[in-house]
């Protein structure tokens, strides 16, 4: 993981090298899926380069689909975002979640009860970028390093 703070902008990243046969030449292609927050917003990356094609690149804001998240847990594992005391808004943990994941109002309680419980399970992103924002709203929060997927 890095995390980059200069002039006040804060950059965290976990990525997972992979290589595998292009699916245009047949050569040896090396790629690279990237999980980041940048302006405050999750993004998620994915880069391959082959000698004999081109680079190709897709970056999408929000969440990482499974199957990048997935791999950035094989790699790195998880972090688990516990809330520590009372929430006095309740309002203000479903909100975060929902900004953070685009998650539905029931997706969003079942996050909070996870957190406000045995803790969220995330990528190591995903839960720097919850913490902050749950601290920059006065919600008290504890980031406990978890295990390998």
């Amino acid at each position: 993981m890095i995390v980059l703070a200069s002039m006040g902008v804060v950059m965290v990243e976990q990525a997972v090298c992979l290589s595998d046969a292009c699916e245009e030449c047949g050569g040896v292609r090396k790629g690279w899926v990237v999980q980041l927050v940048r302006g405050g917003r999750l993004r998620w990356e994915v880069e391959w380069e082959c000698v004999g094609c081109q680079v190709t690149h897709q970056w999408v804001w929000g969440p990482a689909p499974a199957h990048v998240r997935d791999l950035l847990i094989d790699r790195h594992g998880v972090e688990h975002l516990k809330i520590v005391g009372r929430v006095r808004k309740r309002g203000v943990l479903l909100k975060v979640f929902r900004e953070v994941f685009g998650a539905s109002i029931t997706e969003a309680q079942e996050f909070g009860r996870e957190a406000t419980g045995p803790g969220y399970a995330g990528t190591r992103v995903e839960v720097e970028l919850l913490s902050r924002l749950l601290r920059e709203r006065g919600v008290e929060v504890e980031v406990v390093p978890g295990s390998r997927g």
